[in-house]
């Protein structure tokens, strides 16, 4: 609960800074006194599902968008730092970039393919999208039965409710970024 608490805490004040209103300002708003906003605001107490309604529906904002971790506004990282994850003896290698996230709706991997290495997609539930952008060498991706072959600085969109195939077809292993898009 208390990455909750920090949450509200955050996405409150980040809301009534935005919207440039006083403690006074909000309270007269939601119908919750000045000294309980503050001490949402500043962590020290963990308020009731009612008045977070009563702070949101005050807002005209979700409850959700109070209770939501804040987002980040800058993230460094590396592409292979952490430990990947791998197919056909380690020859297919895929790195979680970005996870995803309901708001968000989408999650970015990056992937290594050695040479002569083919790995096969299981086709997605539902309306997603396969974007494979290659950074590094020549990827041949099998859609439904259809092949593309993908040269560096090059992308490929597709539907990915069917099977779908990668393989590195060239003599250097290929890399790229694949995000997988969850639409609605």
């Amino acid at each position: 609960m208390e990455q909750s608490i920090k949450a509200i805490a955050t996405n409150l004040r980040a809301i009534r800074e935005s919207r440039k209103l006083s403690l006074d300002g909000l309270s007269a708003l939601c119908g919750v006194s000045k000294s309980m906003l503050r001490q949402i605001e500043t962590g020290q107490s963990s308020p009731t599902i009612a008045t977070i309604w009563k702070i949101a529906n005050g807002l005209k904002v979700s409850f959700t968008s109070l209770l939501r971790k804040p987002v980040i506004e800058a993230k460094r990282g590396s592409f292979t730092k952490s430990k990947p994850l791998t197919a056909k003896s380690d020859h297919y290698r895929l790195y979680p970039l970005i996870p995803f996230e309901p708001e968000q709706s989408f999650e970015t991997y990056y992937i290594e393919i050695d040479p002569g290495t083919d790995f096969f997609g299981e086709p997605h539930q539902g309306n997603v999208y396969e974007y494979v952008f290659v950074i590094k060498g020549m990827i041949e991706i099998k859609v439904d039965g259809k092949k593309h072959t993908i040269d560096t600085n090059e992308f490929l969109q597709f539907q990915a409710n069917c099977p779908h195939e990668y393989k590195c077809i060239g003599k250097k292993t290929a890399a790229a970024i694949m995000q997988i898009s969850y639409l609605a």
